[in-house]
């Protein structure tokens, strides 16, 4: 038996709009993490921004809702005027929208990666960091 746990992976609002969509092999690849102890982080503004993506979809809070019933899914919060002040700076650096910049604030700080449905949209708000952000892109298997 092994101590080690692996670094967690930030969930970004792209990935938390699919899995409110229901998108099967999400919903998978997610309970498969959760099931090998894969830690996972869903911040809550990216949580509130697939929900407003969403709005009017059958049951979508109770999808991101199931989230924190996983071992290892933590939604983290915005917590203080402190790191309220350092997603100010977040987004004033990158331009991201309130959602992604909460991502991008959480990863920035842990040295996380962000898992992603589209890795090119974390590019140019990267490399806006002094130390830039790194992202995993979870993609379509190939026919």
């Amino acid at each position: 038996m092994t101590d080690h746990t692996p670094t967690p992976y930030i969930l970004d609002t792209s990935v938390l709009q699919e899995l409110v969509r229901g998108d099967g092999d999400l919903i998978g690849l997610i309970q498969d993490f959760d099931r090998t102890g894969q830690p996972m982080v869903a911040p809550v503004l990216a949580v509130a921004g697939a929900l407003l993506a969403n709005r009017g979809v059958t049951d979508a809070e109770a999808s991101l809702a199931g989230l924190s019933a996983f071992g290892n899914v933590v939604i983290a919060p915005l917590d203080g005027v402190d790191q309220a002040a350092d997603l100010v700076d977040m987004i004033a650096a990158t331009k991201l929208d309130l959602w992604n910049a909460h991502v991008a604030a959480i990863a920035n700080v842990s040295v996380c990666p962000i898992l992603t449905m589209n890795a090119a949209e974390w590019q140019e708000p990267s490399a806006a960091l002094e130390h830039p952000l790194h992202t995993i892109e979870i993609t379509e298997p190939d026919d």
